[in-house]
């Protein structure tokens, strides 16, 4: 049974990115879907005490393996604003875009879909630009599979989070201490169902080249492999723990 809900289309764009929002903005025009512009947070006009007021460094040190850059933290901090646009609009979920995707014509029907998960969700993946992640189907929805991760796929470019989403993550968010992507990983540490839409409806383009590192190259930050593995592991057994008690609820 679908269900009548408040929803938007929230797209993540950079002020001087015109380019993008041009091309974003055109697409979802012509898929006749409405949406709504975030202003991004450029990580080059944050203060070295702004990033110190977000940023939990010992925790990054011990969790994380490498310290995040300034445009990670930018792109973390612009996704704490579309949380907080869905709970101050009191929407039932939002779908929160990054400004440089592409869309299938599948995409269009997103909005019918998720008003037919019943399932108790927080956080939706649309896309999996980068890896693909074993995923378990559920059940189908319209032309859709709805389906459970053991480790979501990482990428923030296209997912939707719901009103209780947005309220889990903002009550744990800031401080950070990992990217928003890696971050969603960890679902039973956050308290997060995540479920995901196949096939997915949107990818990142790869043509407009990449902010964060425009602003800092994390591939040129000190890096400690030792302490990767342990994390890996430890998100393994994270994921391990969110697929008990998915299959112990239902």
């Amino acid at each position: 049974m679908q269900q009548s809900l408040s929803a938007q289309i929230l797209v993540i764009n950079l002020k001087h990115s015109t380019d993008r929002w041009l091309n974003v903005s055109k697409q979802l025009d012509q898929l006749g879907m409405p949406y709504t512009r975030i202003d991004a947070v450029w990580g080059k006009e944050l203060t070295q005490e702004q990033l110190s007021a977000v940023i939990d460094t010992s925790r990054s040190q011990r969790e994380f393996h490498y310290q995040l850059t300034a445009g990670e933290i930018a792109c973390y901090l612009s996704h704490l604003k579309a949380w907080q646009y869905i709970v101050d609009h009191q929407l039932d979920y939002a779908v929160v875009l990054e400004d440089d995707v592409c869309f299938s014509s599948d995409f269009k029907d997103i909005h019918e879909a998720i008003a037919a998960v019943y399932e108790p969700w927080h956080v939706l993946k649309l896309a999996a630009p980068f890896k693909q992640q074993p995923a378990i189907t559920t059940r189908a929805i319209k032309q859709f599979d709805l389906v459970r991760y053991r480790k979501p796929p990482i990428g923030a470019c296209a997912q939707v989070i719901s009103l209780a989403g947005a309220k889990r993550l903002l009550a744990q968010r800031p401080p950070l201490f990992r990217p928003i992507d890696v971050d969603i990983q960890w679902q039973h540490e956050l308290g997060l169902q995540v479920y995901g839409l196949l096939p997915y409806t949107v990818d990142n383009t790869h043509t407009h080249g990449s902010d964060i590192k425009s602003v800092a190259d994390r591939r040129q930050v000190k890096r400690h492999p030792w302490r990767r593995l342990k994390h890996q592991l430890l998100l393994y057994l994270d994921g391990r723990k969110a697929a008990a008690e998915f299959e112990h609820t239902n």
